[in-house]
């Protein structure tokens, strides 16, 4: 299981879109097809589609539970996808204006066609929340722009790859270490590219992420409006579908597990993640044997994936008990950790838990005695106590 962790410790730079990913694209003979890799610690995710009021463009979008916009695609062949970085400071803020980037990016999709488009538009937001991450559009022409927080590149070659790296730091392709990367362009080199699904989708499988981290795979064929989506790195089966077909249903979403059968081996790491009679089995087998302290857990970045799973029950599927659970679990690896259990003591009041919570925070004071949020819970919960 050593591997396993170290893997998910390479994807804990998360700051802006909540994971790590690579993307490929491609454009020959009129047609670009794009390809992507979404890597993360939990196999929650969904696409929802929304239809566009008059005169604007349909759309389909990928993310978490959370409805944050991870990537995606609309009507008119333009895609996005976002990718978490190291920090990159951001200065040229002044003047422009501040829009929330769930509703940058949808005012994009329901109304732009052309990544010039974009760039203009961008150019006039201030995009301080870019400085640990980048956007990258590519529109049916095959034309792609890079919107990161200082600069914005454009291109048009007909192959390019992205991933967890600034274009505006490195002066060639062969100065990017990542090994997703690295994999990505050796099969490019070998292998003379094609505009098709078949052939973007196999280097996909190339680019996938070391430790079984790919929770799915999207390829987009702009110019049909066609998706292919492979689940938890299983390339030997996909679903596609048409975003026409899916749009004639309406506005609505649907989880991506639920688009494969049951006997799917990605529905298998769906269905262990996911289970609501013991919620902690999952991270159970994942730490395994090793008996790891708990300051090689914090190194590999355990408490964040604790906090970030445990709130999934808490917020997104309405289950504090089993937040509770997973928080418990997590208290009992890593007694030391404050945040941990102000998480605890969050998940015990929305279970109605008074009591159980305020053993939790004042464990998290004594623990960090600065944590003035701490402080506050635990004075709200006296004075329910208390009937205040």
């Amino acid at each position: 299981m050593k591997s396993l962790l170290i893997a998910i410790s390479l994807f804990l730079l998360v700051p802006f879109f909540n994971h790590a990913c690579s993307m490929y694209k491609v454009t020959k003979d009129g047609k670009t097809i794009v390809g992507n890799n979404e890597d993360w610690i939990s196999p929650n995710s969904q696409f929802w589609f929304e239809k566009g009021q008059k005169g604007e463009y349909d759309a389909m979008y990928m993310g978490l539970l959370n409805r944050f916009p991870q990537g995606g695609f609309n009507s008119a062949g333009l895609m996005f996808d976002g990718f978490a970085n190291d920090y990159l400071e951001i200065g040229n803020t002044e003047g422009k204006r501040s829009i929330p980037m769930p509703e940058a990016i949808q005012h994009v999709m329901k109304t732009m066609s052309k990544v010039a488009e974009v760039e203009a538009y961008f150019s006039t937001i201030d995009l301080s929340i870019l400085e640990r991450g980048q956007i990258v559009f590519v529109d049916e022409s095959g034309d792609y722009l890079i919107v990161e927080g200082e600069e914005m590149i454009s291109g048009s070659e007909a192959e390019q790859c992205f991933s967890n790296f600034y274009y505006s730091q490195i002066e060639s392709m062969e100065e990017v270490e990542l090994d997703n990367v690295k994999n990505g362009l050796d099969f490019i080199r070998n292998n003379e590219a094609q505009a098709t699904l078949d052939y973007t989708s196999r280097v996909m499988q190339s680019m996938q992420s070391v430790g079984e981290l790919t929770q799915y795979t999207t390829v987009y064929d702009l110019q049909n409006l066609k998706v292919r989506v492979y689940l938890f790195h299983d390339f030997s089966q996909f679903e596609e579908f048409s975003l026409d077909e899916y749009i004639k249903k309406g506005n609505h979403s649907v989880m991506i597990a639920d688009l494969f059968p049951k006997d799917a081996s990605g529905r298998a790491n769906y269905e262990a993640f996911n289970n609501p009679k013991n919620p902690v089995e999952f991270y159970e087998k994942m730490v395994g044997d090793e008996k790891l302290s708990e300051e090689e857990l914090e190194a590999q970045g355990f408490s964040w994936i604790f906090n970030t799973i445990g709130y999934e029950w808490l917020l997104y599927k309405n289950s504090p008990q089993l937040a509770i659970q997973v928080f418990e679990y997590a208290t009992e690896l890593m007694p030391n950790n404050a945040n941990l259990f102000d998480s605890l003591g969050e998940a015990y009041m929305a279970h109605n838990e008074p009591i159980k919570s305020k053993k939790a925070y004042e464990k998290s004071i004594e623990l960090h005695p600065e944590n003035e949020g701490a402080k506050a819970a635990l004075k709200a919960i006296n004075e329910y106590l208390n009937g205040g």
